[in-house]
């Protein structure tokens, strides 16, 4: 499949928002309307904090109040143990106590895509292209 049919598959599967999307023909700063999440993100900068006694959302989350795509960028950067840190993302749609809106597609890059770099899990909850 040449790229550009995978460009209009892309399309049409941000169209239906029907699971997440993992990619690897595409680096995600290129993906217009979106807030990039590099997958080597500290667990920290993933889930909040708390501010005094309340538990805060993560900036990135805040930010895609905005926008409406949600990119896990390189995530073959990172083992496959620590892929697992997104699996509450993929699964649930939430993150903590924090649901990510409905309108938000996920999107995953990665540069490499096969069974030694990416998490059988993780695989599992999206739609390869």
């Amino acid at each position: 499949m040449n790229r550009q049919m995978k460009l209009n598959i892309l399309k049409n599967y941000i169209m239906s928002n029907a699971m997440p999307i993992l990619i690897d023909f595409i680096d995600g700063s290129i993906i217009p309307n979106s807030v990039i999440l590099p997958a080597n993100c500290d667990i920290k900068d993933l889930n909040g904090h708390y501010e005094g006694t309340n538990f805060v959302a993560p900036k990135w989350l805040n930010e895609l109040d905005n926008k409406n795509i949600l990119v896990i960028d390189n995530l073959d950067a990172i083992s496959k143990d620590e892929q697992l840190k997104f699996k509450e993302i993929l699964k649930y749609r939430k993150i903590a106590t924090f649901d990510i809106p409905s309108n938000v597609v996920i999107i995953l890059t990665a540069k490499k895509i096969n069974k030694e770099t990416i998490n059988e899990e993780i695989y599992s909850l999206v739609a390869h292209l």
